[in-house]
């Protein structure tokens, strides 16, 4: 029995897990195109529904929601999609690939401003974004859900009076590359999920990582959803049952998410 994570971030990488322990369910293999900040949580929950069900193989392109929408859209093999929110969700809805799909909330994560490790720039809370001079700052690209909260949110700043202060603002393709940029000091502070906060602090050898939250922006839903392909394999629809069961909600739980 064989089960593989095929984590990519950017479409150009992959990684793969074995093991050989499993018991009796659905076997086969599910194509899950799951939104980037899931890719820390998704070699355990890869692991444990194989072991959940024997035979089960489930392979992983982790991506920003709105790209694994304009993949799925491009003619991509997918049998499960997990958004990061219910926006990019509405939009695959709309596509033929996910004809009578009806999604479920698996979980809820918030979006907050995080530092590089020893916190170069000297950041005390969230304000400093408008005092603070000539620091990095990274967000996700518009339309990806981590850049629309991100945006959102800093117009409202703006609006209130409070722009940011100078500044080089890099714009990365999903909140996987935002994390990366801060883990290896090339930005300052960034906006990602505390999810990834979460990891980036566990896993800082560099010193603390802050973490700020952000007054005013909602948790935002994880619809997940099975695509006509999926509706006729029965280990996707398995696996989108065993999403919202009690094992995956604690696996997801102990990565930093909320409750559905």
């Amino acid at each position: 029995m064989l089960f593989a994570s095929a984590c990519s971030t950017s479409g150009d990488s992959d990684e793969s897990t074995d093991t050989t322990d499993g018991a009796s369910g659905s076997a086969g293999t599910v194509e899950v195109f799951a939104a980037a900040s899931l890719n820390n949580a998704g070699d355990e929950l890869a692991e444990a529904f194989a072991e959940d069900n024997d035979g089960a193989e489930l392979e992983f392109n982790f991506a920003g929601s709105s790209k694994l929408v304009q993949q799925i859209e491009q003619g991509a093999d997918a049998d499960v999609f997990i958004s990061a929110d219910e926006e990019n969700m509405d939009a695959a809805l709309d596509l033929p690939e996910f004809d009578g799909a009806e999604p479920e909330t698996i979980a809820t994560n918030r979006l907050v401003l995080a530092t590089a490790p020893g916190n170069p720039a000297g950041f005390d809370s969230v304000d400093d974004l408008s005092t603070t001079a000539d620091f990095r700052l990274a967000v996700c690209a518009d339309g990806v859900p981590c850049g629309t909260l991100a945006n959102d949110y800093l117009d409202e700043r703006e609006d209130d009076g409070h722009g940011l202060g100078p500044s080089t603002v890099s714009e990365e393709a999903n909140v996987s590359d935002v994390s990366t940029k801060l883990a290896t000091g090339e930005a300052d502070v960034g906006f990602i999920y505390s999810t990834d906060a979460k990891a980036l602090q566990e896993n800082s050898t560099d010193g603390e990582v802050e973490v700020f939250d952000l007054d005013g922006v909602e948790p935002n839903k994880y619809p997940a959803a099975l695509t006509a392909a999926g509706e006729d394999n029965d280990a996707a629809s398995e696996f989108l049952r065993w999403l919202t069961s009690d094992r995956a909600r604690a696996i997801l739980e102990s990565y930093g998410f909320g409750a559905a």
